[in-house]
């Protein structure tokens, strides 16, 4: 279970703060005298913190019920100022239950400071306080104490009996807690029969499209999603330990706080971790890979496959998106460092083909080949798209046929093979078995596939388009719309139909063209001639699969005229 590998990475390999605290954004400290008289406000806003200075405090989830929280709370809280939409009973109500459990904490840990924060909310003090609140003071910001040069609310301090009553507080073992009876049930994350959690105590923050306050990933409030009467977390029961400490180490990830352990593609981010530290970091492949660290992956050898052994290194890797208060886990990996070497190695492998122009192949990341199937993929990328590319590099997972009808479609609407979409439809035949023989020698123009029938067929029209537009070129110069712009979609789908009369079109070019430039008209006539032959008919009609052979033979085509184009100048300036 991925919750149980990141319960465990929080045991393992972070430094934890106490029990039940989180990372709080800290507006305002109310100055305090060792003997609780109010001394001022002191903002800890500026431009760089827009919401405070970050400090680490006690915390509790709460919804719609009263939870203050121990120290550190909002100004309706812990002054019980109300905000303009709240109602003041209900901010009455937040205030003295912020100053009970401050009493409660003061008695059961003796501490001096919390006595001092104690006599400060139950005298008059308060009220001098109130009378001078900042004008730029937003009561739904988060206010704490500071008692001389001490804040007990910042476990920075170590404040240990104070940390050890919140610890106790929360779990429902102090007597004057009032919501302690969650039921005991075996915990799915550690297995152990003990108390488990009615709501789950932290959020996961940074999945894009989810509430700024954090969502849920184990939450059903809605009789649909429940069952056997079980609600909210219940469905799938968890101790506050093992919550606590899985959703601090996704945060933490998602986060990047450890370095190099997460990537945002789309709406969609992908966190990744080992069970134990390594140097290996397949982010550096997955998002803008360097070439020469990619040429560097593909010289090391492959790992000989065998059972993943117990002593190898343990590979975990989350994608999540986010439904408004809750996050939705898309895909989840558990596999070795070793397999995921092997399996990057061969996804970079099966990307190579020439560049546009015939030079080297580039690496491309997983955004790049995501996006370039879409027309505006900020606005309108799938989360299922980048999920299936990271997981064909990261697991060598077999691309689906909607990824490549998404491709084909693009290549419809633009009429154009960018060097994206070339890379990307040797990429999806390339992680097929059946069809992986297909791109054989495909890195670049092949004058004898490993094709047959109308995969052969269509391969051969994509390149006589680009032929015959070639040859359109030469004889006419530019046009505003060239031959694929006119005839791309028909090329591609119907054949028969479309390439009898481009034919045509073409001799009366050869035949200006024999007169005006007969070197030219060589050449192209005896690329005709090599490529009809392999064309006894023109395929009625083409598949899916065949569409994107089409696409494949149109682009090394004009690649290879290019490369050509490029050579003889290159020879001719040389003499």
């Amino acid at each position: 279970m991925i919750l149980t590998k990141l319960y465990e990475y929080a045991n393992n390999r972070m430094t934890l703060p106490p029990a039940m605290y989180g990372v709080n954004k800290i507006a305002w400290l109310i100055d305090l005298s060792p003997d609780g008289k109010f001394e001022g406000f002191v903002c800890l806003k500026s431009k760089e913190a827009k919401w405070g200075t970050i400090m680490t405090t006690p915390h509790i989830g709460r919804t719609v019920a009263i939870s203050p929280k121990l120290l550190a709370d909002t100004g309706e809280y812990v002054l019980g100022i109300p905000k303009k939409t709240s109602k003041p009973e209900r901010v009455k109500e937040c205030h003295e239950q912020f100053k009970t459990l401050i009493q409660q904490c003061a008695d059961e840990t003796q501490e001096s400071v919390v006595k001092t924060i104690a006599t400060f909310l139950n005298s008059s003090e308060i009220e001098k306080a109130k009378v001078q609140i900042p004008k730029d003071f937003d009561p739904g910001e988060v206010v704490t104490f500071r008692v001389g040069n001490a804040i007990p609310s910042n476990s920075g301090e170590n404040w240990h009996k104070i940390e050890e009553f919140w610890a106790k507080y929360t779990s429902g073992e102090t007597s004057e807690d009032s919501d302690n009876n969650n039921p005991v049930m075996p915990c799915l994350i550690t297995g152990e029969v003990t108390t488990v959690e009615k709501r789950l105590p932290f959020l996961i923050k940074g999945v894009i499209g989810g509430q700024p306050s954090g969502t849920a990933l184990v939450s059903a409030n809605s009789s649909a999603f429940m069952s056997y009467g079980l609600q909210n977390s219940l469905t799938s029961p968890i101790s506050r330990d093992a919550a606590e400490k899985f959703a601090k180490a996704l945060n933490s990830l998602i986060a990047n706080e450890q370095g190099q352990s997460r990537i945002y593609i789309g709406s969609t981010v992908y966190v990744f971790w080992t069970r134990e530290e390594t140097g290996f970091n397949p982010l550096a492949f997955l998002d803008k890979p360097d070439p020469q660290a990619v040429a560097n992956l593909l010289k090391s050898p492959f790992t000989a496959k065998q059972a993943s052994s117990l002593n190898e290194n343990q590979f975990y890797g989350l994608s999540l998106t986010a439904n408004n208060a809750r996050t939705v886990v898309r895909d989840w990996l558990d596999t070795t460092v070793p397999n995921v070497e092997d399996n990057l190695k061969l996804w970079f492998q099966k990307q190579k083909i020439v560049d546009a122009y015939g030079g080297e192949h580039r690496p491309l990341g997983a955004y790049t080949l995501a996006a370039s199937v879409y027309r505006d993929a900020a606005k309108e990328m799938q989360p299922k798209v980048p999920t299936a590319l990271i997981r064909s590099a990261l697991h060598a997972d077999r691309l689906p046929d909607e990824l490549l009808l998404k491709l084909v479609r693009r290549n419809l609407v633009e009429r154009e093979i960018t060097y994206p979409r070339a890379v990307l439809t040797k990429l999806i035949f390339s992680s097929d078995s059946n069809r992986n023989p297909m791109m054989t020698d495909m890195e670049q123009l092949n004058l004898n596939p490993n094709l047959e029938g109308g995969d052969r067929g269509a391969y051969y029209c994509g390149r006589l388009l680009a032929v015959l537009e070639a040859t359109q070129r030469t004889a006419i110069g530019s046009v505003n719309a060239s031959l694929t712009d006119r005839y791309y979609g028909a090329a591609s789908s119907t054949p028969a139909n479309a390439f009898p009369s481009l034919m045509r079109g073409a001799r009366s070019h050869l035949a200006k063209l024999r007169k005006t430039m007969p070197g030219a008209c060589k050449a192209l006539e005896e690329r005709l001639e090599e490529i009809t032959v392999n064309l006894p008919t023109f395929p009625k009609t083409l598949n899916l699969q065949q569409q994107g052979l089409f696409s494949l033979g149109y682009y090394h085509q004009r690649a290879s005229d290019r490369a050509a184009a490029k050579a003889n100048q290159n020879k001719r300036q040389l003499t």
